[in-house]
């Protein structure tokens, strides 16, 4: 997916989905493309289903940026310290 079209790598992803259920990996990437697309609702949607799965600070990280860039700062200063937590 490295220097794709990011729209063309998310439907990619997406269609990836149905084929592998309950891969908290494979939701992250979705999730990250939507974000860089600025697809919040979607982006928000990948990244809380992948963290339901797998609590990640990668995970972590993008629900903190996402919310950064959403304007919702207590959610993402929530993520930021989850994110610091695990790497202690």
């Amino acid at each position: 997916m490295g220097g794709d079209d990011p729209t063309a790598a998310n439907a990619r992803a997406e269609k990836w989905l149905p084929e592998h259920p309950g891969d908290a990996q494979l939701l992250l990437a979705p999730g990250r493309l939507c974000r860089s697309q600025r697809l919040w609702g979607k982006a928000e949607n990948y990244l809380e289903a992948s963290l339901a799965l797998a609590d990640q600070h990668p995970v972590r990280l993008e629900l903190a940026r996402l919310f950064e860039q959403t304007d919702r700062s207590d959610e993402a200063v929530r993520h930021y310290r989850a994110a610091a937590e695990q790497l202690a």
